[in-house]
Protein backbone atom coordinates (compact mmCIF):
# COMPACT_ATOMS: atom_id res chain seq x y z
CA UNK A 1 0.00 0.00 0.00
CA UNK A 2 1.25 3.67 -0.67
CA UNK A 3 3.20 4.94 2.21
CA UNK A 4 2.64 7.89 4.55
CA UNK A 5 5.59 10.20 5.55
CA UNK A 6 5.08 9.26 8.62
CA UNK A 7 5.57 5.45 8.05
CA UNK A 8 8.69 6.25 6.28
CA UNK A 9 9.27 8.42 9.47
CA UNK A 10 9.23 5.33 11.91
CA UNK A 11 10.47 3.11 9.40
CA UNK A 12 14.07 5.24 9.30
CA UNK A 13 14.09 5.65 13.35
CA UNK A 14 13.90 2.12 13.53
CA UNK A 15 16.57 1.23 11.30
CA UNK A 16 18.90 4.05 13.09
CA UNK A 17 17.71 3.35 16.51
CA UNK A 18 16.55 6.89 17.03
CA UNK A 19 12.52 6.87 18.06
CA UNK A 20 12.98 9.89 19.89
CA UNK A 21 14.63 12.09 17.18
CA UNK A 22 18.49 12.49 19.65
CA UNK A 23 20.51 11.52 16.73
CA UNK A 24 18.38 13.09 13.75
CA UNK A 25 15.78 15.82 13.56
CA UNK A 26 12.12 15.18 11.83
CA UNK A 27 13.29 17.51 9.41
CA UNK A 28 16.76 15.86 8.85
CA UNK A 29 14.95 12.90 8.39
CA UNK A 30 12.37 13.98 5.91
CA UNK A 31 15.11 15.51 4.14
CA UNK A 32 16.80 11.89 4.10
CA UNK A 33 13.51 10.65 2.79
CA UNK A 34 12.68 12.82 0.27
CA UNK A 35 16.27 12.62 -1.31
CA UNK A 36 15.77 8.56 -0.75
CA UNK A 37 12.72 8.68 -2.89
CA UNK A 38 14.39 10.45 -5.40
CA UNK A 39 17.15 8.24 -6.08
CA UNK A 40 14.56 5.26 -6.48
CA UNK A 41 12.81 7.26 -9.00
CA UNK A 42 16.15 7.28 -11.01
CA UNK A 43 17.40 4.38 -10.37
CA UNK A 44 13.71 1.88 -10.50
CA UNK A 45 12.37 4.27 -13.27
CA UNK A 46 8.90 3.84 -11.01
CA UNK A 47 7.30 7.33 -11.16
CA UNK A 48 5.87 6.85 -14.49
CA UNK A 49 2.85 8.25 -16.13
CA UNK A 50 1.34 8.11 -19.98
CA UNK A 51 0.92 12.11 -21.05
CA UNK A 52 -1.94 12.46 -23.19
CA UNK A 53 -2.82 15.65 -25.17
CA UNK A 54 0.91 16.94 -25.86
CA UNK A 55 0.96 18.69 -29.32
CA UNK A 56 3.40 18.25 -31.66
CA UNK A 57 3.91 21.56 -33.57
CA UNK A 58 3.77 22.41 -37.40
CA UNK A 59 7.70 22.86 -38.44
CA UNK A 60 9.03 22.23 -34.48
CA UNK A 61 12.06 19.75 -34.31
CA UNK A 62 13.06 20.16 -30.65
CA UNK A 63 10.65 20.21 -27.35
CA UNK A 64 12.04 20.47 -24.36
CA UNK A 65 11.78 18.61 -20.89
CA UNK A 66 12.52 21.25 -18.79
CA UNK A 67 9.39 22.52 -17.46
CA UNK A 68 7.26 22.27 -20.41
CA UNK A 69 3.85 23.61 -21.30
CA UNK A 70 2.97 21.10 -23.72
CA UNK A 71 -0.31 21.29 -24.65
CA UNK A 72 -3.94 22.36 -23.35
CA UNK A 73 -6.99 19.95 -21.77
CA UNK A 74 -10.63 22.15 -22.13
CA UNK A 75 -12.42 20.93 -19.07
CA UNK A 76 -15.73 23.22 -19.83
CA UNK A 77 -16.30 24.60 -22.87
CA UNK A 78 -18.42 27.46 -21.57
CA UNK A 79 -20.49 29.33 -23.69
CA UNK A 80 -21.00 32.56 -26.09
CA UNK A 81 -17.48 32.89 -26.78
CA UNK A 82 -16.46 35.03 -29.64
CA UNK A 83 -13.80 34.28 -32.72
CA UNK A 84 -12.18 37.32 -30.41
CA UNK A 85 -11.46 35.29 -28.34
CA UNK A 86 -7.85 34.54 -27.17
CA UNK A 87 -5.64 32.33 -24.50
CA UNK A 88 -3.03 33.59 -22.37
CA UNK A 89 -0.41 31.01 -20.14
CA UNK A 90 0.70 33.04 -16.84
CA UNK A 91 4.63 33.94 -17.65
CA UNK A 92 7.34 31.45 -17.29
CA UNK A 93 9.71 32.32 -14.84
CA UNK A 94 12.95 34.19 -15.88
CA UNK A 95 15.06 32.42 -18.22
CA UNK A 96 11.67 30.20 -19.68
CA UNK A 97 9.83 30.73 -22.58
CA UNK A 98 6.31 31.22 -21.33
CA UNK A 99 3.43 29.38 -23.15
CA UNK A 100 1.04 30.57 -26.11
CA UNK A 101 -1.69 29.07 -27.78
CA UNK A 102 -5.06 29.98 -29.93
CA UNK A 103 -8.51 28.77 -28.55
CA UNK A 104 -10.77 27.07 -31.04
CA UNK A 105 -14.44 28.00 -30.94
CA UNK A 106 -17.43 26.12 -32.43
CA UNK A 107 -20.97 27.85 -32.15
CA UNK A 108 -19.62 29.82 -29.28
CA UNK A 109 -17.86 26.88 -27.03
CA UNK A 110 -14.36 26.95 -26.42
CA UNK A 111 -14.14 23.44 -27.84
CA UNK A 112 -9.53 23.35 -27.55
CA UNK A 113 -6.37 25.36 -27.61
CA UNK A 114 -4.18 24.60 -30.13
CA UNK A 115 -0.57 25.76 -29.30
CA UNK A 116 1.82 28.13 -31.36
CA UNK A 117 4.58 27.60 -28.45
CA UNK A 118 5.51 25.35 -26.27
CA UNK A 119 6.40 26.27 -22.61
CA UNK A 120 9.59 26.04 -21.01
CA UNK A 121 11.22 26.80 -17.42
CA UNK A 122 8.23 26.29 -15.46
CA UNK A 123 8.16 24.97 -11.85
CA UNK A 124 4.46 24.87 -11.24
CA UNK A 125 1.42 24.66 -13.85
CA UNK A 126 0.41 28.23 -15.32
CA UNK A 127 -2.78 29.14 -14.71
CA UNK A 128 -4.56 29.27 -17.93
CA UNK A 129 -7.16 32.55 -18.64
CA UNK A 130 -9.57 32.40 -21.51
CA UNK A 131 -10.22 36.23 -22.33
CA UNK A 132 -13.29 37.00 -24.08
CA UNK A 133 -16.17 39.71 -23.03
CA UNK A 134 -19.23 37.62 -24.03
CA UNK A 135 -18.00 34.59 -23.04
CA UNK A 136 -18.18 32.65 -19.58
CA UNK A 137 -17.62 29.00 -17.85
CA UNK A 138 -14.69 28.02 -20.05
CA UNK A 139 -12.55 26.17 -18.16
CA UNK A 140 -8.44 25.26 -19.69
CA UNK A 141 -5.66 23.39 -18.08
CA UNK A 142 -2.22 23.30 -19.26
CA UNK A 143 -0.56 19.81 -19.89
CA UNK A 144 2.79 19.78 -18.32
CA UNK A 145 6.20 17.90 -18.02
CA UNK A 146 7.39 18.79 -14.38
CA UNK A 147 10.93 17.29 -12.57
CA UNK A 148 10.94 14.99 -15.85
CA UNK A 149 14.56 12.98 -16.93
CA UNK A 150 13.54 10.62 -19.44
CA UNK A 151 11.28 9.52 -22.21
CA UNK A 152 10.37 6.21 -22.43
CA UNK A 153 8.36 6.02 -25.81
CA UNK A 154 6.22 8.61 -27.64
CA UNK A 155 2.76 7.65 -29.52
CA UNK A 156 1.42 10.18 -32.50
CA UNK A 157 -2.03 10.05 -33.36
CA UNK A 158 -2.90 10.82 -36.57
CA UNK A 159 -6.46 9.95 -37.96
CA UNK A 160 -7.85 7.19 -36.60
CA UNK A 161 -4.56 5.72 -35.84
CA UNK A 162 -2.16 5.27 -32.52
CA UNK A 163 1.16 4.42 -34.19
CA UNK A 164 4.59 4.29 -32.01
CA UNK A 165 7.67 6.59 -33.18
CA UNK A 166 11.34 4.53 -33.80
CA UNK A 167 14.03 5.72 -31.19
CA UNK A 168 17.54 6.05 -31.70
CA UNK A 169 20.22 6.91 -29.05
CA UNK A 170 21.24 10.74 -30.43
CA UNK A 171 24.59 9.47 -31.91
CA UNK A 172 23.11 7.66 -34.19
CA UNK A 173 20.05 10.32 -34.99
CA UNK A 174 22.41 13.26 -35.11
CA UNK A 175 24.46 11.00 -37.67
CA UNK A 176 21.92 9.90 -39.78
CA UNK A 177 18.45 11.55 -38.95
CA UNK A 178 20.17 15.44 -39.02
CA UNK A 179 22.51 15.18 -41.90
CA UNK A 180 20.56 17.56 -43.81
CA UNK A 181 19.39 21.30 -42.38
CA UNK A 182 17.00 21.29 -44.00
CA UNK A 183 13.94 18.61 -44.11
CA UNK A 184 10.65 17.91 -45.74
CA UNK A 185 7.74 18.16 -43.34
CA UNK A 186 5.26 15.25 -42.55
CA UNK A 187 4.53 12.52 -40.03
CA UNK A 188 7.05 12.59 -37.74
CA UNK A 189 8.15 8.64 -37.63
CA UNK A 190 11.64 8.92 -35.09
CA UNK A 191 12.82 10.62 -31.61
CA UNK A 192 15.83 10.90 -30.00
CA UNK A 193 16.29 12.45 -26.70
CA UNK A 194 19.26 14.15 -25.19
CA UNK A 195 19.46 13.71 -21.81
CA UNK A 196 21.67 16.16 -20.21
CA UNK A 197 20.19 18.91 -22.54
CA UNK A 198 16.10 17.52 -21.65
CA UNK A 199 15.92 18.10 -25.28
CA UNK A 200 13.49 15.90 -27.38
CA UNK A 201 14.42 15.94 -31.29
CA UNK A 202 11.75 14.35 -34.02
CA UNK A 203 11.69 14.01 -37.86
CA UNK A 204 10.03 15.03 -39.79
CA UNK A 205 9.25 17.74 -39.10
CA UNK A 206 5.45 17.62 -37.92
CA UNK A 207 3.58 19.69 -40.95
CA UNK A 208 0.92 20.66 -38.66
CA UNK A 209 -0.18 19.90 -34.83
CA UNK A 210 -0.50 16.32 -34.01
CA UNK A 211 -1.63 15.36 -30.39
CA UNK A 212 0.61 12.59 -28.97
CA UNK A 213 1.19 10.38 -26.07
CA UNK A 214 4.37 10.20 -24.33
CA UNK A 215 5.20 7.77 -21.57
CA UNK A 216 7.35 9.68 -19.54
CA UNK A 217 9.57 9.16 -15.98
CA UNK A 218 10.06 11.94 -13.23
CA UNK A 219 11.39 12.60 -9.82
CA UNK A 220 8.49 12.79 -7.09
CA UNK A 221 7.72 15.85 -5.54
CA UNK A 222 8.85 16.23 -2.05
CA UNK A 223 6.28 15.25 1.14
CA UNK A 224 6.13 17.60 3.57
CA UNK A 225 3.56 16.92 5.98
CA UNK A 226 3.68 13.67 8.39
CA UNK A 227 0.27 13.04 7.33
CA UNK A 228 1.39 13.61 3.25
CA UNK A 229 0.67 10.10 1.31
CA UNK A 230 3.33 9.00 -1.11
CA UNK A 231 0.98 8.65 -4.40
CA UNK A 232 4.25 8.66 -6.84
CA UNK A 233 6.72 6.06 -5.19
CA UNK A 234 4.31 3.39 -4.89
CA UNK A 235 4.87 -0.49 -4.17
CA UNK A 236 6.91 -2.64 -4.22
CA UNK A 237 9.14 0.37 -4.85
CA UNK A 238 8.31 1.99 -1.48
CA UNK A 239 9.88 -0.75 0.04
CA UNK A 240 13.63 0.67 -0.65
CA UNK A 241 13.09 4.16 0.14
CA UNK A 242 14.12 3.06 3.90
CA UNK A 243 16.74 1.83 3.62
CA UNK A 244 18.65 4.40 1.28
CA UNK A 245 17.17 7.00 3.85
CA UNK A 246 18.61 5.27 6.24
CA UNK A 247 22.26 4.96 4.50
CA UNK A 248 22.15 9.10 4.33
CA UNK A 249 21.70 9.49 7.67
CA UNK A 250 24.06 6.97 8.77
CA UNK A 251 26.62 8.75 6.83
CA UNK A 252 26.16 12.08 8.30
CA UNK A 253 27.31 10.52 11.81
CA UNK A 254 29.98 8.77 10.20
CA UNK A 255 28.44 5.82 10.69
CA UNK A 256 29.78 3.94 7.52
CA UNK A 257 29.73 0.71 8.05
CA UNK A 258 25.82 0.67 9.19
CA UNK A 259 25.74 2.99 6.33
CA UNK A 260 27.08 0.66 3.82
CA UNK A 261 25.07 -2.35 5.21
CA UNK A 262 21.35 -0.48 4.78
CA UNK A 263 23.22 0.51 1.11
CA UNK A 264 23.44 -2.91 -0.06
CA UNK A 265 19.92 -3.37 0.91
CA UNK A 266 18.80 -0.80 -0.96
CA UNK A 267 21.31 -1.98 -4.30
CA UNK A 268 19.42 -5.53 -3.46
CA UNK A 269 16.24 -4.17 -4.43
CA UNK A 270 17.42 -2.41 -7.71
CA UNK A 271 17.37 -4.91 -10.07
CA UNK A 272 14.79 -7.18 -8.38
CA UNK A 273 12.31 -4.63 -8.51
CA UNK A 274 13.35 -3.76 -12.25
CA UNK A 275 12.60 -7.21 -12.88
CA UNK A 276 9.52 -7.28 -11.50
CA UNK A 277 7.91 -4.48 -13.53
CA UNK A 278 9.20 -5.52 -16.64
CA UNK A 279 11.90 -3.24 -18.32
CA UNK A 280 11.62 0.24 -19.51
CA UNK A 281 12.31 0.92 -23.33
CA UNK A 282 11.81 -1.85 -26.09
CA UNK A 283 12.25 -2.32 -29.22
CA UNK A 284 10.08 -1.28 -32.30
CA UNK A 285 6.99 -3.48 -31.63
CA UNK A 286 6.01 -3.35 -34.89
CA UNK A 287 9.37 -4.72 -36.10
CA UNK A 288 8.88 -8.26 -37.56
CA UNK A 289 11.80 -10.05 -35.66
CA UNK A 290 10.85 -8.38 -32.12
CA UNK A 291 6.99 -9.91 -33.06
CA UNK A 292 8.53 -13.20 -33.73
CA UNK A 293 10.65 -13.14 -30.57
CA UNK A 294 7.48 -11.82 -28.92
CA UNK A 295 5.32 -15.24 -30.08
CA UNK A 296 7.76 -17.37 -28.68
Amino acid sequence: MAASLQTYVTQVQRLVHDSTFASFSQSEITDYINEAREDTALDMHCVRHLATGVQLLPGQEIYPLNGAVCGATVLAGGTSYSPATTITFSAAPAGGVTATGIPVITNGVLTSVNLTQWGSGYLDPPAVTVLDGGGSGAVVVPVTFLNMFQVVSMTNIWNNERYMLNFRGFTLFQAYMRCWTTMFQSRPIIWTIHPQDLLVYLRPMPDQIYFSEWDVLSLPAPLVNLTDIDLQVLPPFNKAVQFRAAALALMKNQNFQQAEFYESKYAQRVPRFIAGAGGVRIPNPYNSSFQRMVSR
